[in-house]
């Protein structure tokens, strides 16, 4: 990673209309997170799969959810375990969105092994979801914005994203 998350973020809020990451990952990671089966953790798993792709967005310099790599984000957690950061800290700082009570849940009030626990599950979740992709598009560039679809309930009002 060039710089630092916090320089990520700070760069992202500029290019996109104030919104933070966090947020912005966390719409698309619902989806994924419902794909994947996590025994009654479905919060914790969305959370840990859209802070996964915080973290890899930051890691490759990426300013679009939609042009995620799916793989990069599947490889966040072992980069991201080799550095050996503490949650919280400068090195991974907490989002600040509407959001970030989620990330402060899992990250500042899990206990270390129960972080790595949903870590772990994110990372699994998104292996499968890329072996999915994979055979559905073979030819088709495995990011977010090409697996994921914006819909939208007109009964309840929701915006929310679901897997293509």
């Amino acid at each position: 990673m060039s710089g630092g998350v916090q320089e990520f973020v700070n760069q992202y809020r500029v290019e996109n209309d104030g919104r933070d990451p966090f947020d912005d990952c966390l719409m698309r990671s619902g989806g994924v997170a419902s794909w994947g089966y996590d025994d009654g953790h479905s919060e914790f798993l969305s959370t840990a799969i859209a802070e996964l792709m915080r973290l890899a967005m930051a890691w490759d310099g990426v300013m679009s959810v939609a042009n995620l790599r799916i793989d990069s984000t599947r490889d966040a957690f072992s980069r991201w375990r080799e550095a050996d950061p503490i949650p919280g800290t400068a090195v991974w700082p907490p989002p600040s969105g509407e959001r970030s009570q989620r990330w402060r849940r899992l990250f500042l009030d899990s206990s270390p092994e129960e972080v790595g626990l949903h870590l772990r599950r994110a990372e699994g979740v998104l292996v499968e979801f890329m072996i999915q992709a994979q055979r559905r598009g073979p030819e088709t560039v495995l990011t977010f914005g090409n697996f994921t679809r914006k819909y939208f309930n007109p009964v309840t009002g929701v915006t929310f994203y679901g897997i293509v």
